[in-house]
């Protein structure tokens, strides 16, 4: 659960020069008064090991210590702004495995790791990082794009209505209350989307009126939102998000997932999955 003083749990890029994950955790820190734990996983394989290629013992050893000099550089803004951190710096050539494993230990409550846009035939044939930590990771995750300040005070958190099942009603709930703790941990408006193909299913919301259609005056009350920033659009799923997602510009995109796995989990996806690749705003994830 996000809240104030809140632990957060950076993933940094061995690879990457500009360090798109810490920027963002630092201006989440700044805001709320959260401690940031940076996390990094490098690895060598001997045969890339130059002066050390006679022993492996020695290649982790200097890989690891260039690594920690080199974390503590990059946490230097953290040290000017006053923002208390930890490091880690561990040796594994499954990073992902090895960053699932760390945040659990950790006790943080969000991940923050920056994010690319990838083709369709990428995430399809190949599981991205993005997609097994979605999969794998009880923690909130933000999948930031963009290392700068965000552009609108407007976060969007995206429900499903249409399905009644307990699972998806419980995970609306925790959207809601996430959303609205890092909306005010962040300064920003919140709004609320539905997306829909064929109805909402009202039987399941305790709404206080009743008719044939829900409205967003219902919807509001409901959630506790001003109806004009409830945002409805009956359509594909997906391609509806997007489309709201594009007309209200937000900063940050809140959803849930469900993981899947297999032939059909690959064929059908979720939508935060699909979502990811398709809009520009930062997209924090909830399981």
């Amino acid at each position: 659960m996000i809240q104030h003083q809140t632990r957060l749990f950076a993933v940094v890029d061995p690879t990457a020069t500009h360090q798109v994950a810490l920027v963002k955790a630092l201006l989440i820190a700044k805001l709320g008064g959260c401690h940031i734990h940076a996390f990094l996983c490098v690895y060598k394989d001997i045969e890339h090991a130059g002066e050390y290629s006679s022993s492996r013992k020695d290649l982790k050893r200097s890989t690891l210590e260039d690594a920690e000099i080199w974390l503590e550089e990059l946490m230097q803004p953290c040290k000017l702004s006053g923002v208390p951190y930890t490091t880690e710096v561990t040796w594994n050539s499954k990073w992902v495995d090895s960053t699932i494993r760390a945040v659990e230990k950790s006790g943080c409550d969000l991940m923050i790791k920056s994010s690319f846009h990838h083709s369709k035939a990428r995430r399809f044939f190949s599981s991205t990082s993005d997609y097994k930590l979605m999969h794998q990771c009880a923690c909130l995750i933000l999948f930031t794009h963009q290392a700068q300040d965000w552009k609108s005070d407007r976060i969007v958190a995206c429900l499903d209505l249409e399905s009644a099942d307990p699972q998806h009603t419980r995970l609306n709930t925790v959207i809601m209350r996430d959303a609205r703790a890092f909306a005010a941990i962040v300064g920003m408006d919140l709004y609320v989307a539905c997306a829909y193909t064929e109805g909402i299913d009202r039987e399941h919301l305790p709404l206080k009126t009743h008719g044939h259609d829900i409205t967003r005056e219902q919807l509001g009350e409901l959630y506790d939102v001003e109806p004009e920033r409830v945002l409805l659009r009956q359509g594909n799923t997906v391609e509806s998000l997007q489309a709201i997602c594009n007309e209200t510009d937000p900063s940050i995109v809140i959803i849930g997932t469900l993981a899947r796995t297999g032939i059909k989990g690959k064929l059908i996806g979720n939508t935060a999955e699909k979502l990811i690749d398709l809009i520009d705003a930062d997209l924090l994830t909830v399981n």
